[in-house]
């Protein structure tokens, strides 16, 4: 499998042959969204990077998956740009309803017993995508945004190895539960260490990447989601020194436009 990092949480997942673009925020810099309020910023507003390609360089795919409907994973850009026609799978009925209402045609919904596409099997997972806090949670009630959102385990007989995007999660049991299950070879993780509000963390951090690694140490990593938002407290730099400073050489960290390629076997647990 293939993993291209293209910026923060988007990027394209080439897998059995097919390729998916994971989550495309499309806006140039600074004009998705305005800085996330009441927490850390590292920008003035969002993303905090500029698109390192066209936009129409990204949709020479055959599918789009949204884990949710977050400004820095589905943006109106997005909603603009990406063809009509092409099948997207959304994490639920309700998400898939409102992209309906955009004008996409192809609409499909993850499924954690498998939703079958072209020869791969992919599993949604579930995230904790800091609900778990009830600070956070309010926090979400009050800018109106959904605490819900999604990984997904890719699987197909072609493959040697199941490959985890974790989405927006923090380190959870349903995380250990999903990697216990599917043996993935290689994992993706969001590890910029995003933060609503102060204090509170909305995905992983560096040691949330060094504990995972840790508990289960045969896996390959990529982390992906890093340098987009405003609201991040591990930058890629950061978690580069990090890797060096704890020798976690199966760690991954693309570039923009960077492909880690990787062929192994099932976990071993």
């Amino acid at each position: 499998m293939q993993f291209t990092e293209i910026r923060s949480a988007t990027s394209i997942v080439t897998f059995a042959g097919k390729r998916f673009l994971i989550d495309p925020m499309l806006s140039a810099k600074y004009q998705a969204f305005p800085a996330v309020p009441d927490t850390v910023q590292c920008a003035p507003a969002n993303p905090t990077s500029d698109l390192p390609v066209e936009p129409s360089e990204l949709f020479k795919v055959d599918a789009v998956i949204a884990t949710h409907l977050h400004f820095d994973h589905f943006d109106e850009e997005a909603k603009r740009l990406l063809p009509k026609d092409l099948p997207l799978f959304a994490q639920s009925e309700e998400e898939a309803d409102e992209l309906r209402r955009c004008g996409f045609k192809d609409l499909r919904v993850l499924s954690a017993q498998g939703t079958a596409f072209e020869g791969i099997t992919m599993y949604r997972t579930t995230c904790d995508h800091g609900s778990s806090s009830l600070t956070t949670k309010r926090g979400y009630e009050h800018l109106q945004m959904s605490d819900q959102a999604c990984g997904v385990v890719f699987a197909a007989d072609s493959e040697p190895c199941r490959f985890y995007l974790a989405g927006d999660t923090l380190y959870c049991e349903g995380v250990v539960n999903t990697i216990k299950e599917h043996r993935p070879g290689v994992i993706a993780l969001n590890a910029a260490g995003a933060q609503y509000p102060l204090g509170h963390l909305i995905i992983m951090n560096h040691y949330d990447v060094l504990q995972l690694m840790r508990d289960f140490p045969d896996a390959d990593v990529i982390a992906t989601h890093l340098d987009g938002v405003s609201h991040a407290s591990v930058s890629s730099a950061q978690l580069r020194r990090f890797k060096a400073d704890q020798n976690l050489v199966k760690l991954h960290i693309p570039a923009a436009l960077e492909t880690v390629s990787l062929q192994r076997g099932p976990l071993e647990l």
